[in-house]
């Protein structure tokens, strides 16, 4: 039946002006929806106000029940939750909740964006201590978060080691959560669109569709996953249909970490770039709101292209209106607000690039961090693999630290051979990205500059990652005492 309904609906196709419309109603509302979501909230919180003596236990529980409201809804609301509830479990001598407390909280770092926070908190989870199933369902569920989210944040749309770990993490929460667990159907969902199951995919998709309310948050990430289906088989008109059906359900149910709407306004702007810019800066208010360290860079990296696009619109909107204006007194005033607009565009510009910078910065430490994790990962396999083996691990790192490092710094090889005299200068092998030397260089750039630990990452003694620094330093162009803080600043703009 769900198939059929589905097989229908793209038969009939989709009124895409009727959806932009029920979008604009709804965005037009979204203030009165976040205060309702804030009323309830606030309805629970007061559980807690009274002079009343309450036990751990129920504490417990209302803690619980804020965090799962305030979790899509505003992060430092959440986080707050779950420190309380903490202080909680460990006022109970409970254990187990302390655990399960920790594991929400690295999972709400990482919807956050904040990954460097997240592993922290999962370093210090000890696995072996688990005791009930839940446990181990939000330690799963945080993993293939995790891996999934870091890899796009820093080599989007490439797979790799990080995918391959999301995939097996996926993989245990979809064999062993029950079949109307929400998670396991998004998990399968992920799973058919990535294996290129697209008709499997789609009935999944539906049965969802059909079993959550439309204003709901569940409903949202059905029909923002099949608005990927949707451009996976190359429908675009389907993908909005479904991105829109999403960005309105996140709206009514107050979710501020959400990610359609401005899939929306990516869609649209080449036939509608005013709607489009005003999307991206309700997505944008969003991401604020919600104090997420991930959305706002994400919409920054395409703020150029919408702001050439809309600029574009504003100037020929702009010729027509001076034209039609000139025999009327009105020109000045309408120019004033004009411009008024564009002074109110370029300073949310100005907020986004100042997140960018702030996102690229932060990509730095969580690359040292990956690395170093990668690093331990690699020590505790060494026990167990052969020689051939352990090699082949070796190779996988050190391309994923390639990789990783030159998305940040795609010129750093040329960068690098200017600070050197010519003859000095590296030749990389065909097919090599870098070498021991460039990767030891890399490293000083990302902050590591102690020889003891640069060895340790690399798998060098002491001795030769010393002899690469002075050789390099020694054939420095303009001397080798500040070499190194040069090679610190590539790749820092100066404005």
């Amino acid at each position: 039946m769900i198939k059929t309904l589905i097989i229908l609906a793209a038969l009939a196709g989709f009124d895409l002006n009727a959806d932009l419309q029920q979008l604009d109603e709804t965005l037009n509302k979204a203030a009165e929806y976040a205060a309702q979501h804030e009323r309830r909230i606030q309805a629970v919180e007061h559980d807690l106000a009274t002079d009343k003596p309450l036990t751990d236990e129920f504490r417990y529980e209302v803690y619980g029940q804020i965090y799962d409201l305030a979790y899509a809804f505003q992060y430092d609301r959440a986080l707050e939750a779950l420190n309380n509830q903490e202080q909680v479990a460990l006022r109970m001598g409970r254990k187990d909740l302390l655990t399960e407390t920790r594991l929400r909280r690295a999972l709400l770092c990482c919807t956050a964006g904040r990954y460097a926070e997240c592993m922290e908190i999962a370093e210090r989870i000890d696995t072996t201590q688990f005791t009930s199933d839940k446990q181990l369902f939000l330690y799963y569920e945080y993993q293939q978060r995790f891996c999934r989210d870091f890899r796009e944040y820093n080599h989007p749309g490439v797979g790799g080691v990080l995918d391959e770990r999301a995939g097996f993490y996926r993989g245990r929460l979809i064999e062993y959560l029950p079949e109307s667990n929400f998670l396991r159907q998004t998990m399968l969902l992920t799973e058919l669109i990535e294996n290129g199951n697209h008709i499997g995919a789609g009935e999944v998709g539906g049965m969802m569709l059909s079993r959550y309310p439309e204003d709901s948050h569940e409903y949202a990430i059905a029909a923002y996953y099949m608005g990927v289906l949707c451009r996976e088989d190359g429908d675009l008109e389907g993908e909005e249909h479904w991105y829109i059906k999403s960005a309105i359900a996140d709206i009514r149910s107050a979710t501020k970490d959400n990610a359609s709407l401005y899939c929306v306004a990516l869609n649209i702007m080449d036939r509608d770039i005013a709607r489009a810019f005003r999307y991206t800066q309700a997505a944008l208010d969003d991401a604020l709101f919600y104090n997420s360290k991930l959305r706002p860079f994400q919409i920054a990296q395409n703020l150029p292209a919408i702001e050439k696009a809309y600029t574009g619109k504003i100037k020929k909107e702009s010729d027509r209106r001076t034209m039609l204006m000139l025999l009327i007194s009105l020109l000045v005033i309408v120019m004033f607000f004009i411009l008024l607009r564009m002074i109110s565009y370029h300073r949310r510009l100005q907020d986004a690039i100042a997140a960018l910078s702030e996102a690229n910065a932060a990509k730095e430490e969580f690359l040292a961090l990956f690395l170093s994790m990668s690093s331990g990962y690699l020590d505790k396999l060494r026990k167990h693999l052969g020689r051939e083996q352990m090699e082949e691990e070796l190779k996988a790192f050190y391309a994923a630290f390639d990789n990783a490092f030159l998305q940040l710094y795609p010129a750093f090889v040329e960068d690098f051979n200017a600070l050197l005299e010519p003859e000095a200068r590296i030749e990389l092998k065909k097919g090599e990205k870098l070498n021991t030397e460039l990767r030891i260089f890399a490293l000083i750039r990302l902050g590591v500059d102690q020889s003891s630990h640069i060895a340790s990452l690399l798998r060098y003694s002491v001795n030769t990652i010393y002899n690469y620094r002075a050789q390099t330093k020694a054939a420095a162009l303009s001397g080798k005492d500040d070499f190194e803080e040069r090679v610190k600043t590539i790749g820092i703009r100066h404005n």
